[in-house]
């Protein structure tokens, strides 16, 4: 009795290894059996391994790309606020009705928007409804505020509604004079008392490419300096420029400032375009080094998931597994279809070391040669308090 309940606790504490393993465990204790037969509990720790690892490496990257979210939205200020304003801003290029902020239970003021009926743009405001009620929702530009909830909808870069604002924007940017309708010049009054000089700002649109002029990188770039009356002196400090800008308020200017900042600009134009193309070339020098390691996360990636792939591949090809394979088989047809199948599946493993060697050099020649282009977009002038 003692031994059949030892035998049973034996059992039970066996149960994490299979039950065919724990089986043979208990005979073997028990006299019935002289040797165990681990290959497949073998076969199943090595699959629960290789998921492991994978599923490792998948959050790893996971965290790699949410860093480089972050530090993109901080490089490109890319605030709940400002994609507000520039959806506001394409609303009424287009002449369409402007979004409205509304108070939302849990939401900070003017972070939630009612979406109007917006003819002609029925796409751009589709899944507002509720799948469930029915109700049409509220949107918001802020992660944090959607974060969790299903009674708002996230209007994120890649949202219909914002998509269809930024190509307006675009469009604006590169239309021609006759047909332009937003304002690329604006006078702001700034806080800063030891600003003594009128300061020109010139936001330009940097697009670096690299080999076969594959497009790496577009961002926004602040460049400029004080515009005397007699010579234009630039500010190299990019914090000082972007903290100008930030800071400024929006004034009306006589007619008379605006014929001297006219004057001024014109005068020293070039000097002012210099100073844009100088930023992109230091901008340029700062990115290399994070095109560089998006060239080896690229060539990484691409290199692991061959890597994978080969493994894979010569597993399935084991000469005992497809042995095994062929013979489970009864019919003729059946084991023709097979040796296709190994015959396709060898095929693929021997084009992999070609493959992997074209697709490193395919992403080494798109990261090669960096050249970088300078369209300027918009002009601040900022005025001294006094």
């Amino acid at each position: 009795m003692r031994a059949v309940m030892k035998v049973e606790a034996i059992r039970e504490d066996l149960g994490s290894v299979g039950p065919v393993i724990a089986h043979q465990i208990v005979e073997a204790m028990s006299g019935k059996r002289t040797t165990i037969d681990t290959h497949a509990a073998e076969a199943q720790a090595a699959k629960a391994r290789r998921f492991v690892v994978a599923e490792r490496r998948l959050q790893e990257k996971i965290a790699r790309l949410h860093d480089q979210l972050l530090e993109t939205r901080t490089s490109f200020h890319l605030s709940a606020d400002r994609i507000a304003r520039a959806v506001q801003v394409a609303l009424h290029i287009a002449e369409k009705p402007s979004l409205h902020a509304t108070n939302w239970p849990g939401t900070p003021d003017g972070s939630v928007f009612h979406v109007p009926e917006i003819p002609g743009w029925e796409r751009a405001t589709e899944g507002l409804y509720h799948p469930h009620t029915g109700r049409r929702r509220p949107i918001t530009f802020d992660h944090a505020v959607a974060k969790g909830r299903d009674d708002i909808v996230l209007a994120h870069l890649n949202h219909r509604l914002v998509q269809m604002c930024l190509r307006i924007l675009r469009a604006e940017v590169w239309s021609s004079d006759e047909r332009k309708r937003l304002h690329r010049v604006i006078v702001r009054r700034s806080a800063d008392a030891s600003l003594v000089q009128p300061v020109v700002v010139v936001s330009s649109r940097l697009l670096v490419t690299g080999g076969n002029h594959h497009q790496l990188h577009e961002e926004l770039t602040l460049a400029g300096g004080e515009l005397r009356a007699d010579g234009f002196s630039r500010i190299t400090q990019v914090g000082r420029i972007e903290t100008l800008v930030e800071e400024a308020r929006v004034v009306e200017p006589t007619n008379e400032v605006i014929a001297d900042l006219r004057a001024r600009f014109d005068r020293f134009e070039d000097p002012i375009r210099t100073a844009a193309e100088a930023r992109s070339r230091e901008r340029l020098r700062f990115l290399e080094n994070t095109l560089e390691r998006r060239k080896r996360g690229d060539i990484d990636d691409i290199t692991g998931l061959l890597n994978e792939l080969e493994a894979t591949l010569r597993r399935e090809l084991e000469p005992a597994k497809v042995k095994q394979l062929e013979l489970s088989l009864g019919l003729e047809n059946e084991k023709l279809q097979l040796r296709r199948d190994v015959a396709a599946l060898q095929a693929r493993l021997d084009r992999i070391p070609n493959e992997r060697i074209e697709e490193i050099a395919a992403i080494e020649r798109r990261y090669s040669d960096f050249a970088h282009r300078t369209f300027p977009v918009a002009v601040f002038f900022i005025l001294p308090v006094k």
